[in-house]
């Protein structure tokens, strides 16, 4: 008898012994997960190849080098096409139109790529309603939405292009593009139209290539580019200048994240160059393995915006930090305001392609309370949040003005996340 309890009591501590094995086992493929997760994460959103360095920058251009490509859909996921339709009624209320485009801006506009009635619809979040309103300058054109508020336009049926302001529709021409540009693009203009030199510059987010125009030249130069990066086992592998990372122009440059320890800059005199400033990325806390970045240019000063989910829910905002440029040095400095007389608007594509970031004005006249950071969370796709973030009061406000457009409502997937319309400097 004495045997068989002391047999007994063997067992339950072999048993015990192996529950703590296996628990602690658990807990280290979790960790394991999570900190796999973290890296890849950081690759795709911009935030870090901490250990990287740039191996190979160069630029060559490809006038005598174009390869022919398929023709590309009208619709596609970065770019929105305007149908012309008939005035269409405002879902908040029964009249036809409750705000013209102009005095409603900025709006987060919502295309569900369809050709119903209803497949656009404008939110303006100074007035915190929705409308539609018809842009029939913009009908039959792939539109790219820039920082700087104009919308580059591309007739799809005649390749021709040119830049369009929202609050009152002027356009200025630009030569038209020899072939249709790939479906995952990004737009940015290094200055100001008016600025001496300004250029439009148009970033292909699946290969090397880039297309620039100086505003008032007679056609579009395309380049190619080579930047490679070298990991911490000394692994090449190509990057992109746009792709998951935020770009800003500043004074006729054009800035991107690189490294944990350098920051691209394209300068353009009138071709572009590629170069390096060599300013140690922000620190990224450990704790919070997932988040977005962003790059803003506001009143001619460059901001890096971080927005950390808490854990792996891109649901919910942990916390949000804003930085600011000091090019004397250079290096960041976090800032707890951005200004009473402006606003920061956040969004961008879907997960592994681009993030958008833009200042917007803020006035009286417009209804916008400054020092305000907007930021629609295009990583949860199906839900569109929009948060609302006040840097003096420290809230955070969560509006979905999109939620009758969702999947719950047997509405088809949109082709991409809702994308600001700002107004642009006059």
């Amino acid at each position: 008898k004495k045997k068989s309890e002391k047999r007994i009591i063997d067992q339950e501590r072999r048993a015990a012994a192996r529950f703590v094995v296996l628990r602690w086992a658990a807990v280290a493929g979790i960790l394991l997960i999570l900190t796999a997760r973290r890296s890849l994460w950081t690759r795709w959103v911009g935030a870090g190849y901490l250990r990287e360095q740039p191996r190979r920058l160069v630029l060559i251009n490809k006038e005598e080098k174009r390869a022919e490509k398929p023709t590309c859909a009208i619709r596609i996921a970065f770019c929105s096409v305007f149908h012309k339709r008939n005035r269409m009624q405002d879902p908040s209320s029964d009249s036809d139109s409750m705000f013209e485009l102009a005095s409603a801006l900025p709006v987060l506009v919502h295309d569900l790529g369809t050709q119903q009635d209803n497949s656009q619809t404008q939110y303006s979040i100074s007035k915190q309603a929705l409308f539609c309103h018809t842009i029939n300058e913009l009908r039959d054109c792939r539109c790219f939405e820039t920082p700087q508020g104009w919308v580059l336009a591309i007739n799809r049926n005649s390749l021709k292009t040119f830049l369009w302001r929202p609050q009152d529709s002027k356009r200025i021409q630009l030569p038209p593009v020899e072939e249709d540009l790939p479906n995952h693009c990004k737009c940015v203009l290094s200055d100001k139209p008016t600025a001496p030199c300004c250029s439009v510059l148009v970033f292909d987010l699946d290969d090397t290539q880039m297309w620039v125009c100086q505003i008032g030249a007679s056609k579009w130069d395309s380049f190619s580019y080579n930047l490679t990066m070298s990991d911490a086992h000394d692994n090449d592998r190509e990057t992109h200048i746009a792709k998951c990372h935020g770009v800003a122009a500043v004074g006729g440059k054009v800035y991107y994240e690189l490294t944990g320890y350098e920051l691209g800059v394209m300068e353009l005199d009138p071709a572009p160059s590629l170069g390096t400033i060599n300013v140690d990325m922000v620190d990224w806390p450990r704790s919070m393995p997932m988040g977005s970045t962003y790059l803003i240019e506001s009143c001619g000063e460059l901001f890096l915006i971080i927005i950390f989910f808490d854990g792996d829910n891109v649901h919910k905002i942990a916390e949000f930090t804003v930085y600011k440029m000091d090019f004397s040095k250079p290096g960041w400095y976090r800032v707890n305001s951005i200004g009473d007389d402006r606003v920061f608007l956040l969004g961008g594509d879907r997960i592994g392609l681009s993030n958008f970031g833009a200042s917007c004005p803020a006035a009286p006249e417009n209804g916008l309370c400054g020092n305000t950071i907007y930021f629609l969370n295009h990583l949860a796709i199906t839900e569109n949040f929009l948060h609302v973030m006040d840097l003096e009061k420290g809230t955070e406000e969560v509006q979905r003005p999109f939620r009758d457009k969702g999947f719950d409502n047997d509405y088809r997937e949109p082709l991409r996340p809702p994308f600001w319309l700002l107004p642009t400097e006059l």
